[in-house]
């Protein structure tokens, strides 16, 4: 770490005397930011970051006001974690203008000039730094002080992150900015596991207008979709309680603690996106085209996303397969036809019963017959059951 800073240090004393680029004094992200800084003119002795007029940045935050809200409960438990650590946590927009920044009071409030909101901070004027590096970048950056291309922001270390949409788009940066270099090691992960959690909440933003459309167009359809919805939301917002925790345990060095529910956090995250991907594709109220569909996966996703349904029914859901079977259909279509087979057998098997999903080849494997067996606990005769069936063209293979 001295080295890599001294080797920065000397890089800007050789930049600032003769205009050359020491690349083999700095990291590879750092050399492509200074770089791009010189190209576009930043000047490296500036000690502040210019800002745009009060006008411009009132208009700015008004139009930004969702992000910004958004990202506010994620901004305090960053700051919580930072501890006792001179700190700033920043939000910029997609142009690298701070659109929000907190911290300690010396950090934000001090003598010393810290990025108000308005701030420009693209390397064309601010040089390498944490917003608009990592903007240029399209990833997660560190800019440890004497890398960063100005000397006004060198006493810093900063790291940033970008926030994506679910098209994945970025539509802002998540930052952090250090006194201590060594300080910022602790605050990696769960810097990344909160930009994690923001894009969760865009994805939810969208889960509610799509559910609201279904209301509109099919009545029919929204309770279903309505109640997976919610169950989606419970499993984020467990990954926003362990986040408020990790960022109690990371402030007073109980590290090793907090490293558990992190990953936790992060499992939580991951299986909120993969089952709100599913549940968007059963929301969708496109057609699409036919294509060639894994039958088994497309089940089991169902069954995912019906993990707490079942659970709160304690019901047994059974597989019988041998193999995948690739069918021929609309993958939206196929999906809302899984659910309605389960939702139905749901009903049939009550609380305690069971549900024997299986898929039988027929008419000469032309097609695929998808069976839910439901068994209710009551005692009953089985033998009078009729199970609900899908029935899908197989899709044959290519030579």
């Amino acid at each position: 770490m001295p080295h890599l800073e001294s080797d920065a240090v000397e890089a800007g004393r050789l930049y600032r005397t003769t205009g050359a680029i020491a690349s083999h004094k700095l990291r590879s992200p750092v050399y492509r930011a200074w770089e791009r800084s010189h190209l576009q003119g930043a000047n490296p002795l500036a000690l502040q970051a210019e800002q745009l007029s009060s006008r411009d940045t009132e208009h700015l935050l008004q139009q930004n006001n969702y992000l910004i809200d958004v990202v506010r409960p994620y901004f305090r438990m960053l700051s919580q974690a930072a501890g006792q650590e001179h700190h700033a946590i920043m939000l910029g927009d997609r142009q690298a203008i701070l659109l929000d920044v907190i911290g300690d009071e010396q950090t934000v409030n001090g003598p010393e000039p810290f990025p108000q909101a308005g701030s420009l901070l693209s390397e064309a004027v601010a040089g390498a730094n944490g917003i608009g590096t990592t903007l240029a970048e399209e990833n997660y950056i560190e800019i440890i002080s004497a890398e960063h291309f100005i000397e006004g922001f060198q006493p810093f270390t900063c790291q940033g992150i970008p926030l994506r949409n679910d098209k994945q788009d970025i539509v802002g940066v998540l930052s952090i900015s250090l006194r201590r270099a060594d300080a910022r090691k602790r605050l990696k992960e769960i810097l990344r596991c909160a930009s994690h959690a923001i894009e969760a909440e865009f994805a939810i933003a969208n889960l509610e207008t799509d559910v609201h459309r279904v209301l509109t167009s099919q009545p029919d359809e929204y309770e279903p979709l309505e109640e997976l919805r919610q169950d989606l939301i419970q499993v984020h917002q467990a990954a926003r309680l362990k986040l408020e925790v990790i960022s109690r345990m990371v402030a007073v060095n109980r590290w090793e603690y907090a490293a558990q529910l992190l990953k936790q956090a992060e499992q939580s995250i991951e299986i909120f996106r993969r089952r709100s991907e599913i549940w968007r594709n059963l929301a969708s109220l496109e057609t699409g085209s036919v294509q060639s569909l894994p039958l088994i996966q497309s089940i089991n996703d169902v069954i995912e996303i019906l993990s707490t349904e079942v659970a709160i029914r304690k019901v047994e859901v059974v597989t019988n397969w041998q193999e995948e079977i690739t069918v021929l259909a609309d993958p939206q279509t196929l999906l809302r036809n899984i659910l309605r087979c389960f939702l139905q057998a749901f009903e049939l098997a009550g609380q305690n019963g069971t549900i024997e999903v299986s898929i039988n080849k027929v008419q000469n494997a032309q097609f695929a017959q998808v069976n839910f067996m439901a068994s209710s606990a009551v005692n009953i005769d089985h033998s009078e059951l009729t199970p609900y069936s899908l029935c899908l063209s197989i899709a044959k293979t290519k030579l």
